[in-house]
């Protein structure tokens, strides 16, 4: 017997270091994986040289870029090594090592404020690709002698300004965004300006600085901005797509397979699992479950077009969950890049790591785990596939105690995935499930590696088994961690209790101890069965046919109480209609 014992333990063992090993390296090589590639975006590039209009200025269309007003310009490029001049023949002159940003400069002598007086005009355009945008500018500056006006754009909300690579601190510059409308601000010590509307980036704006000895310098600055709804914007759509279908017929697949054994054997399909019918709800009405989707589909809305919707972005604000910050027009940062790149994080100042630090705890008191219940992208995806199946009348599969071990196991070969890759030269980006989501939406253009099919396996899974990811979710496990300091809990009254377990049934997390504890510390009308791994969505309290068995509490205060006769409203069969009786009878 001792025998046996020992060979299950080895043979387990064995599974967990072979299962941790193979998912490590598939996560290492997950970039040489692909999912889904977009032709270089550098080989796409085209410039076209235009003598229209009197600005000089880019625009985009497409992947094409066009120099407009570009009569005596010199037009430039930045490379790995420097400022590069291009020649006539600019599509086909592009450096080998262009970074993805263009300049062009022209001078003049002409009266540019009507006193009769001639200036000396410096005209500059500047535009950065969207690829080379991001949160930092130390690759997007050209700074060098042949462009002596230069504007730098930096966290997505500061333009610093440069007067010869020097920053032009303190002067009175003229901002002029594409509608025409000026308006003068101070650079500060740094040269920088900041509370610009990102609406009006993404339009061109023009700077335009006078000197005291008679000069004048403008810079026109463009950055390649997508467009919701247009045909540029699906083909960022595209690889989503690509998921999707996939999806479905990995879903319809499954559902034949399944239609096809019941019948051999002869058995009806709700045995295998929970049925649609169960946990369908017969009437909707207004509750908190409408409540917690409205903040889900307001939520994405934000963290997908935010920045477009309200012309800011909080980039020192890193909400602690799965919303690729590859989307550069979300509202907030997110905090999983640098919680998955620690060698990123604690290469940053100090006023960086203790900003996202401080971000983290605040999040993690206020909110805990709700940020997964209400919030992040990745639940809706996976509760808009719950519902697609319970609108197609298609039974889910039940994943017995076995099943969540294994799925203990990956959340644990996770959390090393996530907090160690980075050490060793690898990226969880290549790996998670959310870059293929925000950034798309977004219209951002991402190649996939092996992200791609962890996305098809997310839709798959989130389609039987209700929030399947969040069981192994690493970045919702962290913020769990200090769920005992979350202002947000779940509390329980044993004596309402009556051990039914249909909490444990609603339980997308499977949580089998919040029917299970009868008892705690202080009042027993009071258990906090707040755990880890609870993503606060309400399912249990909903599903409970207790009064005030359960409740979720914001502060000790109870926001959503288990209700009996909600219960019935939502649960209960509908009564037979009485039959009218016959006239002639």
């Amino acid at each position: 017997m001792q025998k046996k014992t020992k060979r299950t333990v080895l043979f387990v063992l064995f599974t967990v270091v072979l299962f941790t090993v193979v998912l490590c390296a598939a996560a290492y090589f997950a970039a040489d994986l692909p999912f889904f590639q977009y032709d270089d975006p550098l080989a796409r590039a085209s410039l076209t040289v235009a003598e229209d209009g009197e600005d000089l200025s880019f625009t985009y269309e497409n992947d094409a870029i066009t120099l407009h007003g570009a009569s005596g310009a010199a037009v430039y490029a930045l490379t790995t090594g420097g400022t590069a001049a291009i020649g006539e023949a600019y599509t086909a002159s592009l450096p080998a090592d262009f970074l993805g940003s263009f300049a062009a400069v022209s001078t003049a002598t002409e009266d540019t404020d009507g006193d009769g007086t001639a200036e000396r005009v410096t005209r500059v355009a500047k535009t950065d690709m969207e690829f080379t945008q991001g949160y930092t500018a130390a690759a997007n500056a050209f700074l060098s002698g042949e462009i002596p006006f230069e504007v730098v754009y930096t966290d997505r909300k500061t333009f610093t300004l440069y007067l010869d690579a020097q920053p032009l601190a303190g002067a009175d510059v003229t901002v002029t965004p594409a509608d025409g409308t000026e308006r003068t601000v101070i650079t500060d010590e740094n040269g920088s300006v900041e509370g610009i509307d990102l609406n009006d980036v993404r339009g061109g704006l023009r700077f335009t600085w006078r000197s005291g000895e008679g000069d004048v310098y403008t810079i026109h600055y463009q950055v390649e901005a997508d467009t919701v709804f247009t045909v540029r914007w699906l083909s960022a759509m595209l690889p989503f797509g690509v998921i999707v279908l996939i999806a479905v017929i990995c879903i319809a697949v499954d559902v034949w397979l399944r239609k096809r054994l019941y019948q051999k054997a002869d058995m009806p399909a709700g045995k295998t699992g929970v049925t649609a019918k169960d946990l369908r709800k017969k009437r909707r009405y207004f509750g908190f479950e409408t409540v917690r989707w409205v903040v889900m589909i307001v939520s994405f809305a934000l963290l997908v077009f935010g920045s477009r919707l309200t012309g800011t972005v909080f980039a020192n604000v890193q909400l602690p969950i799965f919303a690729c910050p590859y989307n550069l027009d979300q509202l907030t940062g997110a905090g999983c890049y640098l919680l998955s790149h620690p060698d990123v994080l604690f290469a940053s100042s100090w006023r960086e790591i203790l900003g996202f630090f401080g971000t983290f705890a605040v999040c993690a008191v206020l909110f805990g785990r709700v940020l997964c219940g209400f919030v992040c992208p990745m639940g809706l995806l996976q509760d808009v596939a719950h519902e697609a199946r319970q609108a197609l009348h298609i039974e889910g599969i039940a994943l017995n105690e076995r099943l969540y071990a294994v799925l203990r196991m990956v959340k644990w070969v996770m959390m090393i995935l996530f907090l160690g890759i980075g050490f060793v030269g690898g990226s969880f980006c290549d790996f998670c499930p959310a870059m293929a989501l925000s950034p798309a939406f977004g219209g951002f253009k991402l190649s996939l590696g092996l992200g791609g099919f962890v996305t098809v396996a997310v839709l798959v899974s989130g389609f039987f088994k209700r929030r399947c990811f969040c069981n192994i979710c690493p970045m919702g496990f962290v913020l769990g961690l200090p769920h005992k300091l979350s202002l947000f809990k779940l509390k329980k009254d044993a004596v309402a209790c009556t051990e039914c377990g249909a909490c444990y049934e609603a339980c997308p997390m499977e949580i089998k101890s919040v029917f299970t504890v009868q008892e705690g510390k202080g009042d027993v009308r009071a258990i906090d069965v707040t755990t880890t791994d609870c993503i606060l969505c309400g399912e249990c309290v909903r599903r409970c046919p207790e009064n005030n068995a359960l409740a979720m509490t914001f502060c000790g205060k109870k926001i959503y109480t288990a209700d009996r006769m909600k219960f019935m409203r939502d649960y209960a069969p509908p009564r037979p209609k009485k039959k009218k009786e016959n006239d002639n009878e």
